[in-house]
């Protein structure tokens, strides 16, 4: 009895049909691992939401998104990531973590190098750190070899002034969180967010450490900045626990903060949007006045690898996905604390 095998056209049919399929069904898994992907960053974004919450309930205010006991505020000591550590389950964390001393101090070498899944969208990446050797050489001063990255952002609201004094910025352009000179000075009150907590970003997404978002050139606008130490393409990224920011000789990285608008009033508000490829970095240049007009300071925006938009946390612990097509007037107006603005489109 003889049995019947596949020619090698049949052979060929089976092979391309298969291979049909998988074309059809990978869409689908990818989008399937998205949705799933996406749904954790949101669950992360509510648990940085309810610490916040337990940390107003225990301080009298939001705390602090950067701690800078100097005028120069690229000497920060801590940041709001590095506060809330107590209210976020990472005990261990905690424990490394000297509170009565700046993060850049031997003490603290070791706990800022961690790579903290809960600050870190899925979708974007499980791990990261930046690499600050090639820095410190450059800055010829003391610092740990790497921190760990975030892509997470607490919402300065539309305008990127970067002074001490929070009260310098106007008040109708303020988001839920700012600079103050110690983490024992509360921060944001509730009651002072007169738009609504449910109107009003506190932390959005800030994506890093991938090609897809690159640091823009601020002298060229629509060229991508190249890292002098390194001689590659900047790729934005952020650390949540180095609270310092750079400045314009190093314009390279992003920071714990993220804004909607560079200086949010008049006819020039000089808006920074969601998920432009060229990323603003986040640059202290020194404006004494502290409202940013004379366009010296620099923050960069929020930004996600999830297609077509961001999620956003809110002030009341809510968490909204928004889509990177929202007006710009309207995603201002999320981003401030008392602007008084309509918030919805029509």
């Amino acid at each position: 009895m003889h049995r019947r095998a596949f020619t090698l056209i049949e052979l060929l049919v089976v092979l391309a049909i298969i291979a049909v399929l998988i074309g059809l069904l990978l869409p689908a898994v990818q989008r399937v691992r998205e949705a799933a992907a996406r749904l954790t960053c949101q669950s992360q974004l509510k648990q940085l939401g309810l610490a916040l919450h337990l940390y107003h309930d225990d301080r009298g205010g939001f705390p602090p998104a950067l701690v800078a006991d100097e005028d120069n505020v690229t000497n920060g000591w801590h940041t709001g990531f590095t506060l809330l550590l107590p209210y976020l389950e990472q005990t261990n964390l905690q424990r490394l973590y000297h509170f009565d001393k700046p993060w850049f101090d031997q003490a603290n070498y070791v706990a800022v190098g961690y790579s903290v899944k809960l600050f870190l969208c899925p979708s974007n990446r499980t791990n990261g750190a930046i690499e600050l050797k090639a820095l410190a050489d450059s800055w010829d001063c003391p610092l740990p070899d790497r921190v760990g990255s975030t892509d997470y952002a607490f919402c300065k609201g539309a305008n990127a002034a970067l002074h001490r004094d929070a009260r310098r910025t106007p008040s109708q352009v303020r988001g839920a969180f700012d600079i103050r000179p110690s983490e024992r000075e509360p921060g944001i009150r509730l009651l002072q967010i007169t738009d609504g907590t449910s109107n009003t970003f506190a932390m959005g997404e800030a994506a890093g450490g991938t090609p897809r978002f690159l640091v823009r050139d601020l002298d060229q606008p629509t060229t991508a900045a190249i890292n002098s130490l390194t001689g590659q393409l900047a790729q934005i990224d952020q650390s949540w626990s180095a609270a310092s920011v750079t400045t314009p000789a190093q314009p390279w990285y992003g920071s714990i903060f993220a804004v909607t608008a560079q200086y949010g009033l008049g006819s020039q508000p000089r808006y920074e949007p969601m998920n432009v490829p060229l990323c603003a970095p986040t640059i202290w240049g020194n404006d004494p006045v502290g409202n940013n007009l004379a366009g010296r300071d620099w923050v960069s925006g929020f930004r996600s690898v999830h297609p077509g938009g961001a999620n956003f946390l809110y002030c009341d612990g809510s968490v909204q996905f928004l889509r990177q097509t929202i007006s710009p007037q309207v995603y201002l107006g999320l981003s401030t604390i008392a602007g008084g603005e309509r918030v919805h489109d029509s």
